[in-house]
């Protein structure tokens, strides 16, 4: 999503108390300042894990997922830690307009709401560490939003990323990169950092070339492009951002091996991994799976999925 198109309001970030929540806060709020807007902490009186103990293969779904908390007692311990987290941050920056919310619903459903209401210019989220089991039974908080979410997503992973690590942007020159590109060099322009625009060449995978019931084609029986080619098209992607933003450097950087693999290596060193998302069908991406999902439960840096 480019600069324009993402929201004129705060940065919202989801709270919990955890300290992956305490790292997403951290960077959410710096990248507030740096962005000159307000910051949101919300909180929801729902989870999207089932309760310790419970059987996620017997239990119904609806009845895996506790009920929101109505009851004054159990969400003032909430209001106490958000108002506690929110002091903090004004106490190291003054100027920051930090607001809370408590609300109810799941994660991805209080994330989603918070942000549509203030127009968010992105909501930040801490990675969770749910296991592969559960997310394919429940699905994460990360992957709901960053696939409904009408804004950037970033999910804060890994270690502290070096200050002066660049930003990876996964791009193929399709439009599923476009506007991940816009986002990367502006990130980029706004913390003095290079842009690694990283591309691995796809193995092609033998098989149908169309499937209607998961809306388009699945199995490319084709074989991948040249990579003088794919270069023209990347290049060709990048050169309005590149025009815009003269003062970024850009590399162009091969990957080895497959997509997700390949940016989860270049991600040890970097300050931001950016990565594209389109409209693909759950059932497609349970077959197939995502580059973008992948990245969420791997890379070793904070990890911006754009919606294309």
């Amino acid at each position: 999503m480019s600069p324009e198109q993402t929201g004129s309001g705060p940065v919202v970030t989801g709270f919990d108390g955890s300290p992956e929540a305490r790292r997403a806060v951290r960077w959410a709020a710096a990248e507030a300042k740096t962005r000159g807007r307000g910051l949101v902490l919300a909180y929801c009186t729902r989870d999207r894990l089932p309760p310790p103990g419970a059987d996620p293969v017997a239990a119904p779904l609806a009845g895996m997922v506790p009920e929101a908390a109505d009851d004054a007692d159990a969400v003032e311990p909430a209001r106490r830690q958000l108002d506690s987290m929110a002091e903090a941050l004004r106490r190291t920056d003054p100027e920051l307009d930090v607001r809370t919310v408590v609300q109810g619903g799941t994660p991805d459903e209080v994330l989603k709401s918070v942000a549509d209401e203030t127009d968010a210019v992105m909501i930040v989220l801490g990675e969770s560490h749910t296991g592969v089991f559960t997310r394919a039974v429940t699905g994460s908080t990360e992957a709901e939003v960053t696939q409904h979410a009408g804004r950037p997503v970033v999910v804060v992973r890994g270690e502290e990323p070096p200050q002066d690590g660049p930003v990876i942007l996964g791009t193929d020159g399709t439009e599923q990169s476009t506007q991940a590109a816009g986002f990367a060099f502006d990130f980029a322009a706004r913390h003095g950092l290079t842009v690694h625009a990283v591309h691995a060449a796809r193995i092609p995978v033998w098989g149908p070339a169309s499937e209607p019931l998961l809306g388009g084609p699945v199995l490319d029986p084709a074989p991948p492009l040249p990579q003088d080619v794919v270069d023209e098209l990347v290049d060709r992607q990048l050169q309005p951002w590149r025009e815009r933003y003269p003062e970024v450097p850009v590399e162009i950087v091969h990957g080895v091996g497959p997509t997700s693999q390949a940016l989860t290596v270049q991600s040890s060193e970097a300050a931001l991994l950016v990565l594209g998302r389109s409209d693909h069908g759950g059932l497609r991406r349970l077959l197939l799976g995502s580059v973008s999902d992948d990245a969420l439960h791997h890379a070793h840096c904070p990890v911006a999925v754009v919606r294309s």
